[in-house]
């Protein structure tokens, strides 16, 4: 498979740009449900929503790139690098499961400004694995963010946690965990497009498992009701497959530091789309943790760059071929 020929940190920021309309968009799609369904009762549930986007991503790389040359990808692989597929694949159930959930009880923009944490855990966990060197500066400015999130979850519910606040800290950490099992399979020559075909395939047949012991195959009934289908095409190949496809891309090039630091407009698109697409005003407090963190990652994303000719211990170059 070709290579991006983009700057990986490019690529990292516009992955991030599609990955952040994702929350704003299920919500939307959750407000609008009964339109685009023409009338079905229950179209955008838990498992509808999962299980066909995934689906829809999967089969959508897998027509690209062929699904013979993906079997044949999968027959070359040991069967470590295989579980970890299947293990990668499950926990980005997992993580949109969370997500998903977490928007019933919180705001988009609480939940794409908590999920900065996960971007921190994964910069700090893969240094330390990785044998990086963490700098001062970047210390301070993963405190602030901290700072910033720890204020949104107290102060905007009368310091109490809230569980949809819960669920979006708690996808930090599945998050941070898929992130760094992703960078070693790509670190062992896994190519990129087999990757995201077993993280969305995997995923599509967990929630249609979960989904079929819990509630029955009666409950798939609406999946593909009025224009649902249609809808979640479109989200499938923006927000899951280029999404994908452009984050393993920076991954492959990029140590987990200047990952860490790259997401740096997240939040921005997180916030903006949750204005535009479901009229989410961001509060004081919101607003105040908002500078915080963006400070906290400024900070961070200002210390010294490694020299050149000194290669960084967490950074591998792979062939996606």
């Amino acid at each position: 498979m070709a290579k991006f020929k983009f700057d990986p940190r490019f690529l990292l920021v516009v992955s991030r740009a599609l990955a952040a309309l994702g929350p704003s968009l299920i919500a939307f799609l959750v407000l609008q449900a009964e339109a685009l369904s023409q009338g079905a009762e229950t179209p955008i549930s838990f498992c509808n929503v999962l299980f066909v986007g995934n689906l829809c991503a999967a089969l959508t790389v897998g027509a690209w790139f062929g699904f013979g040359a993906i079997a044949n990808d999968l027959r070359q692989l040991n069967r470590k690098l295989l579980l970890g597929l299947i293990i990668n694949g499950a926990l980005s159930a997992l993580l949109s499961g969370l997500i998903f959930s977490a928007l019933r009880f919180t705001t988009v923009t609480n939940a794409v400004l908590l999920a900065r944490f996960g971007p921190v855990l994964y910069a700090l966990v893969g240094a330390l694995l990785l044998g990086q060197h963490i700098l001062r500066k970047e210390w301070f400015g993963f405190s602030l963010i901290v700072v910033g999130i720890v204020s949104i979850v107290l102060a905007s519910n009368m310091f109490q946690l809230n569980n949809g606040d819960l669920l979006i800290l708690a996808s930090s950490l599945v998050y941070a965990t898929t992130s760094l099992i992703g960078k070693l399979m790509l670190s062992k020559a896994c190519p990129l497009r087999t990757v995201v075909f077993m993280r969305t395939g995997v995923s599509a047949l967990t929630f249609f498992a979960i989904a079929n012991i819990l509630f029955g195959p009666q409950h798939f009934a609406d999946a593909f009701a009025g224009q649902l289908w249609i809808v979640m095409s479109v989200y499938a190949l923006f927000v899951i497959v280029l999404a994908q496809f452009f984050w393993y891309a920076a991954l492959e090039k990029l140590d987990t530091k200047t990952v860490g630091k790259w997401t740096v407009l997240s939040p921005v698109f997180g916030v903006i789309y949750a204005l535009i697409l479901n009229g989410e005003r961001p509060s004081m407090v919101q607003i105040s943790a908002f500078v915080v963190i963006m400070t906290g990652i400024l900070i961070s994303s200002s210390g010294k760059r490694q020299p050149k000719g000194m290669p960084d211990s967490a950074e591998t170059s792979v062939s996606a071929s």
